[in-house]
Parts: C-alpha cells; structure tokens; sequence
C-alpha cells in the first residue's frame, strides 16, 4: 500500500467527521455542560463506533447484514428505540442548576457511542468508501489498518474541536444557551431514528 492511499484515506475520512451533524452537537453538549474530560471522552467512544462501523463495511458482518436483512433490521430496531430513550433524557435536561441538569443528561461515554454506533447511516458511508479504495485480496493487516485510521481520525476531530470551543472563549457563550443546546442534541437522536425507522418501513429509500 502506497503512502498516497493512506493520505487519501486519512483525507476522506476527515472530510466525513468536520460535516456538521448530530455528532457535533453531541460533543458540544458535552464540552459545554460537563467540561473537557467528559467531550473527550465522548469524542473517543464516538470513534470507537465509526471504528466499528468501517471494519463492519470491509468483513464479515457486512456480508452479514447484506445475506440476513432481519439480523440488521433487528439492530436497527433496538438502535432507534434507544436513540429515542437518549433524546427525551436531553429534552428533559432544562433546569439552571447544572449538577442537577448534568445528572440528566446520557453519560459521556454513551451519547458519543449511541450517536455513531446506532447510526446505520455510517455503514453505508463506509461500503460505499471502501467499495471504491480498498484493494481487491486486501490482507486482514490492511483491513484493520483502514478501520484504525476511519476512527483515529474521527477521535482526533473531535478532540480538537473540544479544545476549541475552550480556547476562543465559545464555551461560555454556548453554555449561555444551554437549553438549546439539550435541545439540539435531543433532536439530533430523534432525526437518526426518524430516518431508521423510515428506510425499515419503506417510507425512505
């Protein structure tokens, strides 16, 4: 594999973490309303699923989900259940008393993995990603290798994006609106499992 491959690689994967989406939102709520240890986590679990997500694209379990459609829908199913659960805990977190309203809010940990782990929408960016780059008879080094850069990437946007936010100052004028903020992310699960539910009825294509 040519150093070249692996710089586009690295490049179209960053292009995929900076589009702004439920994941920014995600972080953000986390950076703002509980600090900079708990976005990075949140940033690092994010990665965690769109490392899952790329292997699934390039192995097995892709193949899986493509021969037993009702294995994924099932998952897709439970995924959007909980995504659900997610946003009514973020809706719901409104007072001004922040150790309260932070207790209300999904753990660090498990809004950055729900937000990526439960989108499905991820697996098809990533099939069609490697569909088109990874080489024919790839080695399982490769494969692994592809997935590792897919989530370091994502990881380190989002690291970086956290301390950001602290460093120009948005931190306090986002934390100003943190209600909106809830709110945001609350509608950010709900749009996800909206569109799940919708490609498993048939209503989206």
């Amino acid at each position: 594999m040519t150093l070249i491959f692996w710089l586009t690689l690295v490049g179209i994967c960053a292009l995929g973490a900076m589009s702004p989406g439920p994941s920014l939102a995600v972080i953000l709520q986390n950076r703002v309303q509980r600090g900079l240890s708990d976005a990075l986590v949140a940033s690092w679990t994010h990665a965690a699923g769109i490392f899952f997500w790329a292997l699934a694209a390039c192995t097995t379990l892709g193949t899986i989900f493509h021969r037993i459609p009702s294995v994924k829908t099932s998952l897709t199913l439970a995924g959007a259940g909980f995504l659900i659960y997610m946003a009514l805990k973020s809706w719901g977190s409104h007072g001004n008393d922040h150790s309260a309203q932070n207790s209300r809010l999904p753990a660090a940990w498990l809004s950055g993995l729900s937000i990526s782990i439960l989108n499905p929408k991820i697996f098809v960016f990533f099939t069609a990603l490697f569909s088109q780059v990874i080489p024919e008879g790839a080695s399982v080094d490769i494969i692994l290798g592809m997935a590792v850069v897919a989530g370091v990437v994502d990881g380190t946007w989002y690291s970086f994006v956290s301390f950001l936010v602290g460093h120009i100052g948005l931190e306090e004028r986002l934390g100003r609106h943190s209600l909106l903020l809830n709110r945001a992310s609350a509608a950010s699960y709900l749009i996800i499992a909206g569109i799940t539910l919708g490609q498993v009825s048939g209503l989206l294509k």
